[in-house]
């Protein structure tokens, strides 16, 4: 699970705590891979990259939605 902003913020405890129930339903392990910067967008432009196998999540927040708008050079298209 990709987290895009900082180890220790907010979203990441949320994204650890999401990732333990994950794991602890799915069996699996959960790895949360924090790549801030660039207000959440160079998170999104790895997971966009990644391979569609289903095994990467992104954890966003409406800043998500709203980046592109205001970004002339967005890595992301939010509704793909």
């Amino acid at each position: 699970m990709v987290v895009p902003f900082a180890a220790g913020g907010s979203s990441d405890v949320v994204g650890r705590l999401i990732g333990s129930k994950m794991a602890a339903t799915l069996r699996q392990n959960i790895v949360i891979d924090n790549r801030a910067g660039a207000g959440g967008m160079i998170g999104a432009d790895i997971v966009a990259k990644a391979a569609p196998d289903g095994y990467t999540l992104l954890l966003v927040d409406a800043l998500h939605i709203v980046s592109p708008i205001f970004s002339r050079n967005s890595l992301y298209d939010p509704v793909k």
